[in-house]
């Protein structure tokens, strides 16, 4: 039976909020008539019992102890508009997709996820609430969450009666901040750690997000012809319509690099013509559903044909590339795909006359490349695109171990200012980069239907653009 709102409830609402002066009591009661119960047909995700499974393992990582994790909520972009909301990566992990604003916590009592009420059609605060229902859509309601995640739901207003000596994940909702004392770097730095080694669950989603990043440089090497007409932000573009269509979207604003903004490591302003003739590095991913990210590298002709020279870059860094794969095996140290890069990249750059160059002779021999090579080759990839980077110091030190989710890119990056490097060199960047399993037995590359070496692209392209 629907409530029924006398004229002085609706007067005090009104006088309550923005739409004071422009509504009338009159109008507020017709706009709250009329409306049905949008039906329920909630079952439980397919998600639901792997998270169930990680919630009881950090449990167990602290017991005794309230564990406080929230989604977050939606940054602004400008006034009373947000950005497009992304939940946090460790309230993804072990809760799965829930609204702007839901905390979870796992205490010695069980757990719940804390959601916010939403007044629903027929209420006038549905009508008055700038997150009701009309303008942001009806939101699941607690019961169905429960049903669907498979957890305990209760109202977002009860949080703070809960959460004495808890660990939190801060910096992501004012609100728990201030609730949780505790600096939350402990709770965060294990829940990395419990995120390195990926199950056959998140190794499925890694595939999906790696083959929809396949097809999302298909489609930028099917628009190579236009690049030269309209630019990067075009490139940027074709590959963020594939990555809108066939998953969440960008898990990360792309590099699209057209001549020698190549060189430049993280070029994402993507505003600047490309010219004939000119390499286009684009280094972009795709993110599910569940927020699993790929993140791929390479660098191709605009025109169809690397010249020489680009060439000659070309395959040194494709060397590299292939060195660095041969190295990330099971027992390794981390690094080791890294030095294997360097070895071959610092080659490279004997051959082409950058080395030996007299400012670098009281180096170390790794250290001499580092100038044109700029980054570490290798990095953890999963739910973030970098990702358990708060213990990076850890798994660095450490081995590459099965389950363990690798992106490979080693590069080579000539400025054109550089006055070091032969003139025919400066602004020529190349970086190559794939994402790879490991397994008990060595590695998957999960991007492998991607070509690396120089006379593949070359013949991808042209049978793209056919």
């Amino acid at each position: 039976m629907p409530e029924i709102w006398g004229d002085a409830e609706l007067i005090a609402l009104l006088e309550e909020s923005s739409a004071a002066g422009r509504m009338s009591p009159g109008l507020l009661r017709a706009m709250t008539q009329g409306w049905s119960v949008p039906a329920s047909d909630a079952t439980e995700w397919s998600g639901a019992a792997v998270r169930r499974a990680r919630r009881a393992l950090i449990a167990a990582d602290f017991p005794g102890t309230t564990l406080v994790v929230p989604a977050g909520r939606p940054a602004t972009r400008t006034n009373d508009l947000p950005f497009a909301f992304r939940p946090g990566t460790d309230h993804m992990w072990l809760a799965g997709p829930t609204e702007p604003g839901s905390v979870l916590v796992i205490g010695p009592d069980g757990e719940a996820l804390y959601l916010a009420e939403q007044p629903p059609l027929g209420d006038p605060k549905a009508v008055l609430g700038a997150h009701g229902p009309l303008v942001e859509g009806p939101r699941e309601t607690r019961a169905a969450a429960a049903i669907r995640l498979g957890i305990e739901t209760r109202p977002l207003d009860e949080l703070d009666q809960r959460l004495p000596g808890a660990k939190a994940v801060r910096g992501l909702d004012p609100r728990v901040d201030a609730l949780v004392a505790d600096d939350g770097r402990e709770l965060e730095k294990q829940l990395a750690r419990r995120r390195l080694h990926k199950d056959a669950y998140e190794i499925a989603q890694l595939r999906l997000t790696a083959e929809a990043t396949v097809e999302g440089f298909a489609a930028v090497a099917r628009a190579l012809p236009e690049a030269v007409r309209y630019g990067e932000a075009f490139i940027e573009g074709v590959f963020t319509q594939q990555a809108r269509t066939r998953g969440r979207g960008l898990a990360y604003t792309p590099v699209v690099g057209g001549g020698h903004r190549a060189t430049i490591l993280h070029w994402q302003r993507n505003d600047q013509p490309i010219g004939p003739g000119e390499l286009l590095l684009l280094d972009a991913g795709v993110e599910g559903p569940e927020l699993y990210a790929a993140d791929v590298a390479r660098t191709m002709p605009v025109s169809g044909r690397y010249s020489s020279v680009q060439r000659d870059v070309y395959d040194i860094v494709h060397a590299a590339h292939q060195a660095a794969l041969d190295a990330a095996r099971p027992g390794k140290s981390f690094m080791d795909p890294h030095h294997a890069a360097q070895s071959v990249l610092g080659e490279g750059l004997r051959s082409l006359g950058v080395l030996p160059h007299p400012a670098f002779d009281g180096l170390a021999a790794g250290e001499r490349p580092w100038r044109w090579t700029l980054h570490v080759t290798s990095h953890m990839l999963g739910a973030d695109v970098h990702d358990s980077l708060v213990v990076a110091g850890e798994y660095a030190a450490g081995t590459i171990e099965p389950g363990h989710v690798l992106a490979i890119e080693p590069g080579l990056y000539f400025s054109p200012f550089d006055e070091y490097v032969p003139e025919q060199l400066r602004g020529i960047g190349v970086r190559i980069e794939d994402n790879v399993v490991v397994e008990a037995d060595g590695i998957e590359v999960l991007t492998a239907a991607l070509p690396t070496s120089a006379g593949d692209v070359e013949d991808w392209v042209a049978a793209c653009a056919e």
